[in-house]
């Protein structure tokens, strides 16, 4: 596994500020947050794809990794549900030809290919660099959410496990969180240790700007950050 400066040092070298979802995803995992199992192969590779399927075990997400690509949905650039190997072979042909079609000065550098995760309250979880205040970290309903309702709570780093909760119980996830309506409490202790990986991240990794992970689904036993953005400084 590499470190965050070893992650870090390969986006700089290729003159990025975005970081590829499965280099987010391997800095996200070596804080300790949890992501999806996922294997990375090249698109002209049926050989490895085939493999990393086997490896994962269907049903599988195939996302494309490209640096003119950055929001997926909008572009094709992402199928979920995939059951078999030759439904994963029809998503790659389609993902290709869509993307080319949409965005035609995109290059696909890689597909990413990872397991499904169970359904789960869709958190967003995220930290930026504010340029008065320094690192602060955010958390409110994700998913479809986002947009329609607002809920995010902000707070400077870094926080007591206190100040952490209180941020939390400052938005409706804090309520879903605790159970609501006969549905059964979720795994508090996991977004807390989730929020304070990302503030670690932020304070030991000066060239983060910016992390976003939406959605993170939370579970009565641990959380799944699906989605990670990464932008450095």
């Amino acid at each position: 596994m590499k470190t965050p400066s070893e992650i870090i040092q390969t986006v700089k070298a290729e003159g990025r500020k975005a970081l590829f979802e499965h280099e987010a995803k391997e800095l996200a995992r070596a804080v300790g947050i949890s992501v999806p199992r996922f294997e990375v192969v090249r698109i002209d590779d049926e050989v490895s794809l085939r493999s990393a399927a086997e490896k994962l075990g269907f049903p599988l997400a195939l996302k494309a990794v490209s640096p003119q690509v950055l929001h997926k949905t909008e572009t094709g650039a992402v199928a979920l549900d995939i059951v078999n190997y030759d439904g994963l072979q029809d998503a790659a042909k389609n993902m290709k030809r869509t993307i080319s079609e949409r965005t035609p000065d995109a290059v696909i550098r890689y597909f990413l290919l990872e397991e499904m995760m169970p359904p789960g309250l869709e958190l967003l979880i995220g930290g930026l660099r504010d340029d008065q205040f320094g690192p602060a970290v955010a958390i409110g309903l994700g998913g479809v959410w986002v947009e329609a309702i607002k809920d995010t709570a902000f707070g400077i780093t870094p926080m007591t496990r206190d100040e952490v909760i209180d941020m939390i119980e400052e938005t409706r996830a804090g309520l879903f969180l605790k159970g609501f309506r006969n549905s059964p409490p979720l795994d508090q202790e996991a977004v807390i240790s989730t929020i304070n990986a990302v503030s670690k991240l932020l304070h030991d990794v000066p060239e983060i700007r910016e992390m976003d992970m939406n959605p993170v689904r939370v579970y009565a036993h641990g959380v799944a950050a699906l989605d990670v953005r990464v932008i450095l400084a």
